[in-house]
């Protein structure tokens, strides 16, 4: 089969066609660890709003342990006050009773803020667990369709991979090593379309006797600069190209 401009258009779309679809396999799993990576930053959050919210529940019974406490000195107080008789101690009562009815307020003050912060916090928890049963479920439907997807584009790439093997039977032996090389270094990129007098992979200015020879096809032709096998684009778009200067 000779090397002509079809043959090597041909097989730079198969090359790009297998490259798109190996960026797909591998961008595929790269996109499931970053969700995956989101959803285990989510139920850590959850995991800590968790146990702030349990924190905060302690917090607030103790707070109230501690009023029931001062309730309780609170009324062992009157009672007292009821049995001394020296005026002396009976004003030191009422001072102790004063002071602990202050100390009454502030802690049903520090209860209500602490039942604000536990509805809060109750509040938050309930939605982080909405959220981290979406991006659960977000992350098990993208798996499925990655493991569904990723059985038919490894099939394609198979069928483009002989493809390109069986098109690469138009490089010439003597051609062959160089192809294989630029190959490697440009991967789906090694050819490149001569279009304007200018390589498209490099944008370097091909000489007229390359022009020539692309044109006549009896040989490979490389681009100087970057290496890559040229080819020339379809006729009709040279020709329109060149009627409309």
């Amino acid at each position: 089969m000779p090397a002509t401009a079809q043959n090597l258009r041909d097989l730079h779309t198969l090359h790009q066609r297998a490259r798109a679809l190996r960026d797909r396999l591998s961008s595929g799993p790269r996109t499931l660890a970053a969700r995956q990576a989101a959803q285990a930053a989510r139920q850590a959050d959850l995991d800590a709003a968790r146990k702030s919210l349990q924190d905060a529940k302690v917090r607030t019974q103790k707070l109230e342990h501690g009023l029931k406490g001062i309730e309780s000195k609170i009324d062992d107080l009157k009672v007292k006050l009821n049995q001394v008789k020296k005026n002396d101690e009976y004003k030191a009562l009422q001072n102790q009773i004063a002071h602990d009815n202050n100390a009454k307020s502030k802690a049903e003050e520090d209860i209500l803020v602490a039942l604000e912060d536990v509805e809060t916090r109750t509040a938050e928890l309930a939605r982080l667990e909405a959220d981290v049963k979406r991006t659960a479920a977000e992350v098990a439907a993208l798996q499925q369709q990655l493991d569904s997807q990723s059985t038919q584009h490894r099939e394609q790439l198979r069928e483009l991979e002989a493809a390109i093997k069986d098109a690469e039977a138009a490089i010439p032996d003597v051609h062959r090593d160089h192809y294989r090389r630029i190959v490697a270094r440009y991967g789906a990129d090694a050819l490149a379309a001569c279009e304007d007098n200018s390589c498209h992979g490099c944008y370097t200015a091909v000489t007229p006797q390359m022009i020539n020879e692309l044109m006549n096809g009896e040989t490979l032709i490389f681009c100087l600069s970057c290496g890559r096998l040229l080819y020339l684009t379809e006729p009709e778009v040279s020709t329109t190209r060149r009627t409309g200067k």
